[in-house]
């Protein structure tokens, strides 16, 4: 049975209603445990009244819908890369660490459900979620930092490993603040950029892409 398609607004916000539901149970109680019920109940609607099967035809589609849309925060990705290079490594680097640190917050139910199930879940959709949240994200940040070797006149024969510990540090940065509300030594999201960048600069030198100043 197809879902009927949604075009008006209070169409479109009961929709929007049902995905967060729905993504928010998969994180909080895992995908076999949430009922189309529980969904409908949480968005506001009346329980096992059938009101999710107007939007959706069956549990499993609401469940793809709500990955895809949490995954748009990732694709954004695109959007940033095509606004280097600025010319300056700091300031590139600033900004990535704001938009990594924002793009996790906002999927972060996401990968509390993906934490939760990610050894349940259907090959396909793992395979979906690992293209769409490790594959191609960093697929582009290695392009950029080879990018910036070349320009540097140098090799980075390292460069998928530094990737992964500096875009990694962030995302642990951000999972133990949604984990526990706080971090050691109360750090907040500017001082963590801050030394995030202090490092990556520090690595960069280290290899070769940059002189003290932070030119190429």
């Amino acid at each position: 049975m197809a879902a009927p398609r949604t075009n008006s607004p209070a169409q479109t916000r009961t929709r929007e209603r049902l995905l967060d539901a729905a993504m928010s149970l998969f994180a909080e109680k895992g995908y076999e445990r949430t009922t189309v019920g529980d969904i409908e109940k949480a968005a506001g609607l009346s329980p096992r009244s059938g009101a999710l099967y107007q939007y959706f035809p069956a549990k499993e589609e609401t469940l793809h819908a709500a990955v895809e849309r949490q995954l748009e925060a990732v694709d954004d990705l695109t959007s940033v890369m095509d606004m280097l290079p600025l010319g300056d490594l700091r300031s590139e680097l600033t900004l990535l660490a704001r938009w990594d640190l924002a793009s996790l917050q906002r999927r972060a139910e996401l990968s509390r459900f993906v934490r939760r199930e990610g050894d349940r879940l259907p090959a396909r959709l793992r395979r979906k979620l690992y293209d769409r949240l490790v594959a191609k994200p960093y697929d582009q940040i290695f392009s950029l930092l080879r990018a910036r070797a070349a320009r540097a006149g140098t090799e980075l024969p390292d460069v998928e490993a530094i990737a992964v510990l500096l875009v990694e540090g962030l995302a642990g940065y951000r999972g133990i603040r949604e984990t526990f509300g706080r971090v050691p030594g109360d750090i907040d999201d500017e001082q963590v950029i801050a030394a995030w960048v202090d490092i990556a600069m520090a690595t960069a030198e280290a290899r070769g892409l940059v002189g003290r100043s932070g030119s190429p």
